[in-house]
């Protein structure tokens, strides 16, 4: 086979720009911004590897004649491959884009998950690669190497030349997102999937803290009111590829904790939403957090999380539940949730 071991690095390529791009998905610190300048490095290697991987599919289409639903999937998984790539090019130069509403950055990620499932099942399809002995010869190691600095290399060079030219790119935060109408409340209302209730009435509102504490507790909108009332102006990072900064005001989630008793050997708590859409965080992390009712000044509109939202300053907007019904303490960890949210 020509060029076996272009097929193997574009493997192993592919499956670090998702866990990469996974990782910067859910990142709102910027000590980890290592985490998208990795993945950013990645898509240049990737844009290098298709000139050795261009030849393999050449070679294949000129030797056999015969069209296959295997090969035509396979070519359905070459142009998600080019889709995924240019999709987040133009986002990274050329400023927010939208198609149907939908963000580029987000049909990078919803195109980017169709063809890891393709990739796999192709590798799968094509292991006899894995006993071709140049594709994992002593050079291999090598040549993965030096991709990897060609494509660090770009990345630096085009970062600067972004710079330079002064494109819409370089006004991204580090975690690729776009700002919109900080403070203020002309920022997006947004959701994840379906997890968009009917707007709540205030009167028949109430707030549950249950689970592992001494006393649970139940608080009324003006109940929550009448408490010392926080400030803190946080980032909300959405993953559909813009930020807003805001002055959020409310009650700590650490002082009504505080209140209902946490008892020992408690390790997480649920932030609950009306609409059952769930988030878990250990004590820690929800001691330092703001339950809002207030942002830029004014309450919260529906479509922001009336009446209480959860502000989570270090985690993506993905975290920040809206709507919240219920605090939920736990014997059990954070991490016994889906990594994303299902609903």
């Amino acid at each position: 086979m020509k060029l076996p071991w272009a097929n193997i690095i574009l493997l192993l390529v592919l499956l670090f720009q998702t866990v990469t791009g996974y990782l910067g998905l859910l990142n709102n610190q910027e000590r980890f911004n290592w985490v998208l300048w990795a993945h950013g490095v990645g898509a240049y290697a990737v844009v290098l590897l298709l000139f050795w991987k261009g030849n393999i599919i050449w070679d294949a289409l000129r030797r056999k004649k015969t069209w296959t639903w295997s090969r035509l999937v396979f070519l359905f998984t070459t142009f998600l491959l080019l889709l995924t790539l240019v999709l987040g090019l133009i986002w990274t130069f050329n400023g927010p884009h939208y198609f149907l509403n939908i963000s580029y950055v987000s049909w990078h990620i919803y195109t980017a998950v169709p063809l890891m499932i393709l990739m796999l099942w192709h590798s799968w399809k094509m292991r006899f690669i894995f006993r071709v002995p140049q594709a994992l010869d002593r050079r291999q190691f090598l040549r993965a190497a030096a991709f990897t600095l060609a494509g660090l290399f770009i990345w630096r060079t085009v970062n600067q030349a972004k710079t330079w030219l002064a494109v819409p790119g370089v006004l991204r935060r580090f975690t690729g997102s776009y700002e919109r109408g900080s403070f203020s409340q002309q920022f997006p209302s947004v959701s994840w999937i379906a997890d968009y209730p009917s707007p709540i009435e205030q009167t028949n509102w109430q707030l549950t803290i249950a689970g592992e504490v001494d006393n649970a507790l139940t608080f009324t909108y003006e109940q929550l009111q009448a408490m010392p009332t926080n400030t803190e102006t946080a980032t909300l990072d959405c993953t559909g590829g813009w930020y807003t900064v805001q002055e959020w005001q409310g009650v700590s989630l650490g002082d009504l904790l505080a209140q209902a008793g946490v008892k020992g050997g408690a390790d997480s708590v649920t932030v609950r939403a009306v609409s059952g859409y769930q988030r878990r965080f250990t004590l820690a992390e929800a001691n330092r957090y703001l339950l809002a009712w207030n942002v830029a000044g004014e309450p919260l509109k529906h479509g922001h999380g009336f009446p209480l939202r959860l502000v989570a300053s270090d985690k993506r907007g993905v975290e920040w539940v809206k709507w919240i019904t219920h605090i939920q303490v736990n014997r059990t960890g954070k991490h016994w949730q889906p990594p994303l949210p299902l609903q």
